[in-house]
């Protein structure tokens, strides 16, 4: 990303508000034209301010993307703490698959525009790396989750089996992001978590399995 020559951000009520609209309107010009289709120019339009008033806050596009992002990261820490201290321990697998999966879907529906801006090559590579990190404790969370239910499974093996679960997600999450249907988004997330739900419930079977034989 080149450098954002970020401003700083304003401490006045009415300024802040100014500051606020004009990251939401930048988010929503990003999902409908992309980074690089999207000119501050827009941005000022849309947001009902003069690009001079823009230029107050945001140095340069690059700026508006960190103040996004930066939006984003904090939604996805609290996203990422409630999960990695969520117990589902005694829950049936459905329900603990829902209770680990839906957060996850309510963020990119709460910000559909965040799935653009990740893709996208603006996005820093600080930035990049903090939410990989958030990833993988997520993983490592759904790791230990995975090995309290299915007793005697190798460390190996669960880790290939929460990252095979970990792609299901996000190809749900693709599927949610492409798609203007309410309807579907709900279908998609339903039976995306029935497959993980199956799918874990079989391991538990084909260990005991396993054990009884030894």
């Amino acid at each position: 990303m080149p450098e954002s020559n970020s401003r700083r951000v304003p401490k006045q009520a009415r300024s802040q508000e100014r500051y606020e609209v004009i990251l939401d309107r930048a988010a929503k010009l990003f999902l409908e034209k992309g980074f690089s289709g999207t000119t501050t120019n827009e941005i000022a339009r849309r947001a009902d301010v003069s690009i001079g008033s823009l230029y107050q806050y945001f140095g340069n596009k690059s700026a508006i993307v960190e103040a996004l992002t930066g939006r984003y990261v904090v939604s996805l820490k609290e996203v990422t703490e409630d999960l990695i201290t969520m117990d589902t321990g005694g829950l049936p697998t459905s329900a603990a698959v829902d209770r680990l999966v839906d957060p996850i879907i309510m963020f990119h529906l709460n910000y559909p525009e965040f799935r653009s801006l990740w893709l996208g090559a603006e996005i820093s590579p600080e930035l990049r790396s903090a939410m990989r990190a958030m990833d993988e404790e997520v993983l490592a969370h759904v790791q230990e989750v995975l090995e309290d239910r299915v007793p005697g499974i190798s460390p190996d093996r669960a880790r290939m089996v929460v990252t095979v679960l970990g792609l299901s997600v996000k190809s749900l999450l693709g599927l949610i992001g492409r798609s203007s249907s309410a309807a579907f988004k709900a279908e998609a997330a339903i039976e995306t978590k029935h497959m993980l739900t199956a799918y874990i419930d079989e391991l538990a079977r084909e260990q005991k399995r396993l054990a009884a034989q030894e």
